[in-house]
């Protein structure tokens, strides 16, 4: 082997997430901070979640924090492997906000409005390095609090990858931090107490278990949907409202391939 080649061998992966840098570390820190401030956070169904790495959360998106709400929620070791797929125009078109994002984030980035396809092969490279990714089917944050239509890039990695999709609900966070809101809200104006935030890990879909990424999306809405109704009917069917102008989406078109039944 010459030179050259010894020395291209040292160079790290440039496509791959690299090591959460100080900066990530010390926005991690204060974004949960703010976020404990406003809010009671709680995690559910973690023992749903792998020991072993790789795998793909594939979590409902209300918030710009909802990446470190989730990967809070995972041990210490696994968090050190916790990257997502965001867009890649956070840093150009989302303020402060979204560059703080990038660091925290060991994000992966995807042409939101353009072709998805390099981020996606990107994706499933850092998750066959042994990265933890999680891929937020909706693609962007909800508009009214509810499920916005799912695309499949999420079931595409697990499936591709061969590693499991664990689907992840977030609940409650829509009420504290929504993309309405400048600031996030410190306190329920209904009650004046802290807001309740609660991530919930279901069991892992695996992916020899289901023929097409369409069809283990069937399954991943299906899940979220569910929890999407538990959380409607504890409140009444009553979520935050909406600024002035703003209407709430109507039920969107499910995929129609049949989901393999499964246990959730």
């Amino acid at each position: 082997m010459n030179k050259k080649n010894k020395k291209n061998d040292k160079k790290p992966n440039s496509s791959l997430p690299r090591k959460r840098s100080l900066s990530g570390r010390i926005f991690s820190w204060f974004g949960m901070t703010v976020a404990k401030m406003c809010a009671n956070i709680n995690y559910i169904g973690q023992e749903n979640i792998p020991v072993k790495s790789p795998y793909v959360l594939a979590p409902n998106h209300q918030t710009y924090v909802d990446g470190l709400l989730v990967g809070k929620g995972l041990s210490k070791d696994h968090f050190e492997k916790f990257s997502a797929l965001i867009g890649s125009d956070l840093k150009s078109k989302h303020g402060l906000m979204g560059k703080l994002i990038i660091p925290v984030s060991r994000g992966v980035e995807v042409e939101r409005y353009g072709n998805p396809v390099r981020g996606l092969v990107m994706a499933r490279r850092a998750c066959n390095a042994g990265n933890i990714l999680m891929i937020h089917p909706e693609g962007t944050r909800t508009h009214d609090g509810t499920l916005a239509p799912l695309q499949n890039g999420a079931a595409y990695i697990a499936k591709t990858s061969k590693v499991p999709l664990i689907p992840v609900y977030i609940e409650g966070a829509f009420e504290v931090f929504s993309r309405y809101d400048k600031w996030p809200r410190f306190r329920n104006p209904k009650t004046g107490k802290k807001f309740d935030i609660n991530i919930i890990f279901g069991k892992a879909l695996m992916p020899e278990n289901y023929s097409s990424p369409d069809e283990m999306t069937c399954a991943l809405e299906d899940w979220l949907l569910e929890r999407e109704n538990e959380y409607l009917i504890k409140n009444k069917g009553q979520l935050r409202k909406l600024p002035k102008g703003i209407k709430r989406r109507k039920k969107h078109k499910r995929i129609k391939k049949k989901a393999i039944k499964s246990e959730i």
